[in-house]
């Protein structure tokens, strides 16, 4: 009664079979390539038993019907005087006590049984499609964790939202109810059409041809339903985003005025979302419609064919009954089956976006990589490249120097930064520190000799001591003590409500611009790392407060680059890297570039006095 997951490379490691390897896109890197991570099997390691239990609760299920069916025929024709599967002759006899107690007692134990069995079907489906979901939910968050957020950035975030919560939910609903549901309701129609036609052939075949066209039925309709299932989670992803944009904009369409066409515009995307979910809705009440007309077809089909049967003398009237009581359990199994396409459909819609994005290559890292151990902080950039950003940029900074970063905006900064950071992989080139390729090393043990503060790099959702102790969290207090001091929070976490316990929000929202600087700047120095990235650090601290980042440099025991359009910043720096359209242009000492005409003029137009 239900399609199957299309046959693609996606769908055999949504259905079992392992998907052929892919290898991810060179990136120059002496990580060994390796696969895209794969969808989880749906009856993967864990999941098998769960199944398994399933499998035998449709028997059980399947067995009960019978048992209520062959009892029945056993009293009917216990009633009517009548044996065997031909029309017994003779008129009706009284049945004793006992075998009215025993065919009582019997059906009601069958029913009892059934109807526990139901129960521990949803119980048991649920788990496994839960379990199911966790491991595609981990699967989904540790590739996000890997791939670059330059990448990440390209994507819309209402699609981005969709994968971890409607294709997650489209794919628990598979499994539970689903594949679950089909494997249940299969065994037992099977055993169920196969117990009727042992008790009478043709009744059997009858109904089993009748299962059969309502299924070619739904495998027809099936293009329409994937058609209408891909419009909707599309239109909604739109929805999705448009929503969660102006929700943390919405000072930005406050304060040009413009409420009231982004509430026709938000209205215009919602109108299509309903459109489309009518659209859906109908695809799947004609799959329902199918089923429902396919359960009613079956027990007509039992009731006529039953009657011609006894007419014929082949059939007891019993058999007829327990045919029609046969086909009534069938039309429940049918109408639940009527769903599944419904599930099989938008599950396949919510695999083939999730394989989209795993298949997003993530920073390659050998397994086995070994950890950066950085004692000097030299840093080397060897003919990095990378399209829209770089271009053939070669520098060093030598250990313990203050390096200041200028040029204007979109020269490559920020991006020469996250590259030195491996926050991003360069197209071409290399990236060194202490003589290390960045690229051969362990991601942790990098990012851990890297403290990084940036205006790009927002607050997380929790108290402030959770934001500064993010990078270690286990800091010892004397290393909080100094930090809390170097960054003046001693007197920004006394003017909070709840000091140190005090949440800040989503992306710091609770705090003002200029406290948000300040705990992402303790957050960057916190456990003294080998090398400092400071951007724009100080774009949002007043003049006072900027005196934070002259502080944290002098205090800074390593190499530290630091991003600015400050001129007093980049005076006290040792030496000056500018860059203009991805080029660097110019490396040379602020003494060096405010004596030379040329150094003044670029110094002029990319970091004012």
């Amino acid at each position: 009664m239900t399609p199957s997951l299309p046959s693609s490379p996606e769908a055999t490691a949504f259905t079992g079979v392992p998907a052929s390897p892919e290898a991810s896109a060179s990136t120059g890197a002496p990580a060994p390539e390796e696969s895209p991570p794969s969808i989880p099997r749906a009856i993967g390691p864990g999941r098998r038993l769960r199944f398994g239990q399933l499998i035998g609760i449709g028997v059980g299920q399947a067995l009960a019907a019978v048992g209520v069916a062959m009892l029945t025929q056993r009293g009917f024709d216990t009633l009517l005087g009548t044996t065997g599967d031909a029309g017994g002759s003779g008129g009706p006899s009284a049945p004793d006590a006992m075998s009215l107690t025993v065919l009582v007692v019997g059906l009601l134990l069958c029913v009892l049984v059934s109807a526990w069995m139901r129960g521990a079907e949803r119980t048991e489906s649920e788990k496994l499609g839960q379990h199911y979901v966790t491991e595609v939910r981990a699967t989904l968050f540790r590739h996000l964790t890997a791939v670059p957020a330059r990448e990440l950035g390209r994507r819309g975030r209402g699609d981005m939202l969709m994968k971890f919560v409607g294709d997650l939910s489209a794919l628990r609903l598979w499994v539970s109810r689903g594949l679950a549901r089909l494997s249940v309701a299969g065994v037992a129609i099977t055993l169920a059409v196969s117990a009727l036609a042992w008790m009478n052939l043709v009744l059997g075949l009858t109904v089993g041809v009748v299962l059969v066209l309502g299924a070619g039925l739904t495998l027809a309709i099936t293009p329409w339903m994937m058609r209408t299932a891909k419009v909707s989670r599309r239109r909604r992803s739109r929805l999705t985003g448009e929503v969660t944009e102006r929700l943390t904009q919405v000072a930005v369409l406050q304060a040009a005025g413009q409420e009231r066409r982004e509430s026709k515009r938000v209205g215009r995307h919602s109108e299509k979302v309903a459109a489309a979910m009518v659209d859906q809705a109908r695809a799947s009440g004609a799959a329902r419609a199918i089923a429902e007309g396919t359960a009613v077809a079956a027990s007509a089909a039992a009731l006529v064919v039953g009657g011609l049967e006894v007419t014929a003398g082949r059939a007891s009237p019993g058999t007829i009954v327990a045919g029609v009581s046969l086909a009534g359990m069938l039309a429940g199994y049918l109408r639940d089956l009527g769903r599944v396409a419904e599930y099989a459909s938008r599950a396949s819609v919510a695999q083939d976006a999730v394989r989209r994005f795993l298949d997003i290559p993530p920073l390659p890292v050998a397994p086995d990589a070994p950890d950066i151990e950085v004692e000097h902080g030299l840093v080397e950039v060897d003919d990095v490249s990378l399209v829209g950003a770089l271009r053939n940029v070669t520098v060093r900074a030598e250990p313990g120097t203050r390096v200041a970063v200028v040029g204007p905006n979109g020269a490559g900064k920020s991006t020469l930064t996250s590259v030195v950071a491996r926050l991003v992989d360069p197209d071409s080139g290399t990236v060194r520190i202490d003589g290390q390729d960045v690229r051969a090393h362990s991601l942790r043990s990098v990012r851990r000799s890297i403290g990084i503060s940036s205006p790009s790099m927002p607050l997380l959702s929790g108290s402030v001591r959770r934001n500064v102790t993010y990078r270690l969290p286990k800091v010892d207090d004397e290393e909080l003590a100094r930090v809390t001091r170097l960054c003046g929070l001693d007197e920004l976490v006394g003017s909070l409500p709840d000091g140190w316990d005090t949440n800040v929000g989503p992306g710091g929202g609770q705090l003002s611009a200029g406290q948000q600087a300040r705990i992402s700047i303790a957050r960057a120095v916190l456990g003294r790392p080998a090398l400092l990235v400071l951007d724009e650090a100080e774009a949002h601290l007043d003049p006072e407060n900027s005196r934070i980042v002259d502080r944290v440099l002098a205090d800074h025991r390593g190499t530290a680059l630091v991003v600015t359009h400050r001129h007093e910043l980049m005076a006290s720096s040792d030496v000056v890297w500018c860059l203009e359209d991805g080029r660097l242009v110019r490396v040379a000492s602020p003494r060096e570039l405010m004596t030379s005409d040329g150094g003044t003029a670029l110094l002029d137009e990319v970091v004012p006095a």
